[in-house]
């Protein structure tokens, strides 16, 4: 079975993403604009990383910290609520190694 045919992301897109994404139409929140801004003089922006740009996360538990966060900061709460749940279905979702069996020598594995 093919991971988009398993039924726990289907009762996960229709229990908690469909109506989530409904609230957040409903606050009319964009996630990226929609089109070019006339008023705009330049899309240009200067680089400035405060932060490093890429983080190492120990365990899923600082993973759900880390994404709960972002959304929080972004004032996204809908988004930070679904931290803890989204990371539980990526632990039930998980392949293990066990379960990947032999691998043929003329496919190329990419980790």
């Amino acid at each position: 079975m093919s991971s988009t045919e398993n039924p726990r992301l289907g009762r996960f897109f229709d229990k908690r993403l469909v109506p989530l994404a409904k609230r957040l139409r409903d606050r009319r929140t964009r996630f990226f604009p929609m089109g070019p801004d006339a008023e705009a003089e330049s899309y240009y922006l200067p680089v400035s990383r405060v932060e490093p740009e890429f983080i190492e996360l120990e365990g899923p538990e600082a993973c759900e910290k880390a994404l709960r966060n972002l959304w929080e900061e972004q004032r996204m709460p809908e988004l930070a609520a679904l931290a803890g749940p989204l990371l539980d279905l990526a632990l039930r979702l998980e392949i293990r190694e066990e379960e990947w069996g032999e691998i043929s020598p003329f496919v190329y594995v990419m980790y």
